[in-house]
């Protein structure tokens, strides 16, 4: 068990690297360097998200039959470094083909969303009722952790101090992160030890998937709590996942940050992300995952705001570093909250629509991002502070649906809906 959830974790720490590395500098590479607009780097969001949403269902609720993680993780590993080798080809070699350069990339994002839903669902074989929002937490820590040694290790590629081959900039950090993914990913890929699967699944039939995936989502969402938590968690990760994804743009835009100022600020948020889901997995495992996930969201609530129109780079990082305390643990505490209320027999479905919540959020959420910068188009760079301070409003109607999660045995007969039209004033926190 010790050894599963030490791969488990260390695969979590791998492509916490390749992803905070693609995220970080292609993002830029393509609004900054390649002079688009935002709305191509949101799109490539988008467009992985749709595609991502139209085949996790299904191939979740195969997994719920075969119980086969490990082979379509394996699968999905190998897809996606070849798609974030292609992206970083480009990049080097062809730098004015930016088309050929974002199709692989949302081609990466794609298989790297797939990933997930053969990942998420080993937190039930590694972990026990006692000791999930500890592993979930033990996960999370190992991602940010990832994300910080990536971000300081690819650095001196970035500005220039160590160079490959290829295009100069921020195009030379993605072959190390590739290379760090490999190296770390490996060991989960080769010594994770997997359970006997449940089954052996018939071949596939395309009609009868999708019309079992109807079945399978009615009775998903029948299940009261898990619908409110899975309305919740596409609010409020709409809103972080949107904001930390052109994070570092709106870092330029509106402070004229650096990238060593950007990196080493990203490192200090992520650092502190990977100790906030450590310490709040074990008060989740204490006071209750719904009560703790209740108190980080009134943070958030709060944090929007304030960096949103705070007056200084200074005070930004501050407000930031502040933040990334309860950024990691949102993920942690959500994801386990998913196994509490989950039955068995529905548990990789659960947690195939949890990862489609997150990535429907993630179709939504640039959507809105880039709405709200149009709108205030007018104000300048300004307009991001606008963008930022919009989150907040996603993040507290997320806390009201989970303020809507009560004990099985309490839980009242009416819709969701109904509970929605009659919530009262936001009063209670943790």
């Amino acid at each position: 068990m010790k050894k599963n959830i030490f791969l488990w974790s260390l695969y979590d720490f791998a492509n916490s690297i390749i992803m905070i590395v693609f995220l970080f500098y292609f993002s830029q590479w393509l609004v900054i360097d390649s002079g688009k607009p935002d709305w191509w780097y949101n799109a490539t969001l988008i467009i992985s998200s749709i595609l991502f949403i139209a085949i996790a269902p299904v191939l979740g609720q195969r997994l719920d039959v075969t119980g086969k993680k490990l082979r379509g993780l394996r699968i999905t590993s190998v897809l996606m470094t070849i798609f974030y080798i292609g992206t970083a080809c480009v990049m080097l070699f062809a730098p004015l083909q930016a088309v050929l350069a974002t199709v692989l990339f949302t081609m990466a994002m794609f298989t790297y969303l797939l990933s997930f839903i053969y990942y998420t669902p080993m937190i039930n074989d590694v972990a026990n009722n006692e000791n999930r929002g500890w592993v979930s937490g033990l996960g999370l820590g190992a991602n940010y952790i990832g994300q910080v040694f990536g971000l300081l290790i690819t650095l001196p590629f970035a500005t220039g101090v160590i160079h490959l081959m290829g295009a100069p900039g921020r195009a030379q950090t993605l072959m190390p992160a590739i290379l760090l993914f490999v190296i770390a990913a490996v060991p989960m890929l080769i010594a994770y030890k997997e359970s006997a699967s449940l089954a052996v699944a018939e071949k596939m039939n395309i009609r009868k998937e999708y019309s079992h995936l109807r079945k399978t989502i009615v009775r998903i969402f029948s299940i009261r709590n898990l619908a409110f938590l899975f309305l919740a968690y596409f609010l409020f990760s709409d809103a972080l996942l949107t904001f930390s994804n052109n994070f570092p743009i709106f870092l330029e835009k509106v402070f004229a940050a650096s990238d060593s100022a950007k990196t080493y600020l990203s490192a200090g948020i992520l650092a502190l992300s990977g100790v906030g889901s450590l310490i709040f997995g074990k008060v989740a495992d204490r006071k209750g995952t719904k009560h703790t996930l209740l108190f980080i969201l009134l943070c958030w609530v709060i944090i929007f705001p304030l960096l949103a129109f705070c007056s200084s780079f200074t005070m930004a990082i501050v407000i930031c570093l502040i933040g990334g305390i309860f950024f990691g643990p949102i993920w942690g505490v959500s994801r386990a909250m998913v196994s509490e209320y989950a039955p068995h027999e529905l548990q990789a479905s659960s947690f195939s629509f949890y990862t489609v919540a997150e990535r429907f959020a993630t179709c939504i959420g640039p959507l809105t991002w880039t709405i709200v910068l149009a709108s205030t188009a007018s104000k300048g760079n300004a307009s991001y502070s606008y963008a930022v301070a919009s989150m907040a409003i996603l993040v507290l109607l997320g806390y009201i649906c989970i303020r809507k999660i009560r004990p099985a045995e309490s839980a009242p007969k009416e819709s969701v809906v109904e509970e929605i039209l009659s919530e009262p004033s936001v009063t209670k926190t943790f």
